[in-house]
C-alpha cells in the first residue's frame, strides 16, 4: 500500500501536467472546420467600480476573411473600434496563418499614431511597410512562437474545448511591453445564455485568473464556436464584451 501511495506521489505532476494543452499555435483542422467568413459586432462596456457613473461604451467590428497576400493563404482580420470619444477610436489590421493562426503582420491606428510590427519565427520587428510606424526601432527575440492576443475573440473558438481542459497558451500583444508567455485558461463548466426571443445557446466557460483578484470569463457557443460574452473584473473596473446578433452596417 505504501509503494502505491508513494507512486501516485511521484506520478501525480505528469497525471496534472497532461490535463492542460500547451498551445503555440491552433491546431489546421479545427481552424478549418471552425473559422468561416465572417463579419461580427461587440458591444464592449466598461465601468469604474468606485463610480459606476464613470463608464465607456464602444462598439467593435471584426470582419475575417481568407485571402491570397503575394501567392500565401493568409486569414485577414479587420477591427474598427468606434466610440463617443474620439480620442479612443481605433482600428486595427492582422495577418494570421491559415495552417496554425500563426501571426504574420499587425498594424493599429489610434490618434494619428501608427504601429506596424513584421512577424518572424525568432523575432518580432518594426515593419518597414508603412512610413510613418511610430515602432519602426521595435524588436522583440522568441524562443517559441506566439499567437497575437489582439485575436483573442478569434482564437479560443478554434480550441478544442472540453469539460474540465486548460490551455497555456502563448500570447503576445504586439507592442506590449510584457514578452510572449503562456497565460492558462481553463473551462470551467457550461452554462447556457439566453439571446434573442427567448432562444437558449449551450455554452463553454473558459476563464483566465490574471492574479488573485482580476479575471475574464468567456462564453463560447458549443456548436457555432463563437464569442457570445465576455465578463471582465480587472481591479479598479469591470469590462464586458456582448455579441451583437442583429448587427447594423457601421463603416
Amino acid at each position: 500500500m505504501k509503494f502505491r501511495i508513494l507512486l501516485m506521489f511521484l506520478f501525480a505532476p505528469l497525471i496534472l501536467s497532461a490535463q492542460v494543452d500547451t498551445i503555440y499555435h491552433l491546431d489546421s483542422k479545427l481552424i478549418s472546420k471552425y473559422l468561416k467568413p465572417s463579419s461580427n459586432q461587440y458591444l464592449v462596456f466598461i465601468q469604474r467600480k468606485g463610480d459606476p457613473r464613470q463608464a465607456f461604451t464602444f462598439v467593435w467590428r471584426r470582419d475575417v476573411r481568407f485571402i491570397k497576400h503575394n501567392g500565401v493563404n493568409l486569414i485577414e482580420i479587420d477591427e474598427k473600434w468606434y466610440g463617443s470619444d474620439t480620442t479612443r477610436v481605433r482600428t486595427a489590421y492582422s495577418l494570421v496563418t491559415t495552417d496554425g493562426f500563426l501571426p504574420v503582420y499587425h498594424r493599429t491606428k489610434m490618434n494619428r499614431v501608427v504601429e506596424a510590427y513584421d512577424f518572424y519565427p525568432d523575432k518580432i520587428k518594426g515593419s518597414d511597410s508603412i512610413s510613418n510606424n511610430s515602432k519602426k526601432d521595435f524588436l522583440v527575440t522568441l524562443k517559441e512562437p506566439a499567437l497575437n492576443w489582439e485575436l483573442d475573440l478569434e482564437t479560443f473558438p478554434l480550441l478544442d474545448l472540453k469539460a474540465g481542459k486548460s490551455f497555456a497558451i502563448s500570447f503576445y500583444h504586439p507592442g506590449g511591453k510584457t514578452e510572449p508567455k503562456l497565460y492558462v485558461y481553463k473551462v470551467i463548466g457550461e452554462q447556457n445564455l439566453m439571446v434573442v426571443e427567448g432562444a437558449s445557446v449551450p455554452c463553454w466557460k473558459l476563464r483566465i485568473d490574471y492574479d488573485a483578484k482580476n479575471y475574464a470569463i468567456f462564453y463560447i457557443s458549443k456548436k457555432g464556436r463563437e464569442v457570445l460574452r465576455m465578463d471582465e473584473d480587472f481591479g479598479g473596473g469591470v469590462r464586458y464584451k456582448v455579441k451583437l446578433s442583429n448587427a447594423v452596417d457601421i463603416r
